[in-house]
């Protein structure tokens, strides 16, 4: 491994989300994320589970860092004025 390889970003960043959540790893992998023990407490409730784990997938496939700071930048903007 030399840090070159996007695959080891996309990695880490799944690692990352899944420490700042408190889920393993393997909630991001598994086919069902509500067979996933648990996870209903990471997020307001089992309704949006899903859409958690479609955000997270498809934001841990980005593999520029400017794409992925757009992304975070708009959803705080979103829930500042959700509010």
């Amino acid at each position: 491994m030399n840090g070159d390889d996007p695959q080891d970003d996309a990695r880490g960043a799944l690692v990352r989300i899944a420490r700042t959540l408190g889920v393993p790893v393997a909630t991001f992998l598994t086919a069902d994320p509500a067979d996933t023990p648990d996870i209903e407490t990471v997020v307001e409730g089992p309704d949006h589970l899903a859409e958690v784990m479609a955000l997270l997938r498809l934001f841990v496939r980005l593999k520029s860092p400017e794409a992925r700071a757009r992304c975070l930048a708009y959803v705080v903007q979103e829930v500042t004025h959700d509010g």
